[in-house]
């Protein structure tokens, strides 16, 4: 939804893009390495959780705590992917208010998605979820 908005703004509230050339070329392989990034490590996430046999839904209770892979240095590495790719494609797409406006998912994330997450795997895998918690750090 904030990409949309932003892409709306980008067409009525035209942000400055850099020009063409060297520069714009380079805002667009960052963009590239950014969302390709993404989707592995989105891929890598959501093969580790078809493996495990559990959900990948926030809102649904998850069978089983995924602790390996990506999730070894980070609590969230599938919503770390997501703002990646989302990053990339700002850049791609040429698309500034995009990344003007990333504060709003990112917030939305910090004060919601992952919290309401934390409670429910706390919950279901308890002790297990607390030691994880306390040795694996958040992604920010």
């Amino acid at each position: 939804m904030t990409f949309a908005v932003a892409a709306l703004l980008q067409n009525v509230f035209d942000l400055p893009l850099p020009p063409t050339g060297l520069a714009l070329d380079t805002v667009h392989l960052v963009g590239t390495v950014l969302a390709n990034t993404g989707l592995a490590l989105a891929l890598w996430c959501i093969a580790l959780f078809a493996l495990r046999r559990t959900t990948i839904m926030p809102a649904h209770m998850p069978a089983r705590l995924i602790v390996r892979g990506p999730y070894r240095w980070t609590r969230n590495p599938f919503y770390l992917s997501l703002l990646l790719s989302y990053a990339g494609l700002a850049a791609i797409l040429d698309v500034p208010w995009a990344l003007a406006l990333m504060p709003i998912p990112l917030a939305i994330l910090r004060k919601a998605i992952i919290p309401f997450e934390e409670a429910c795997l706390e919950t279901r895998f308890g002790a297990d979820y607390a030691d994880y918690r306390a040795s694996v750090p958040r992604w920010f």
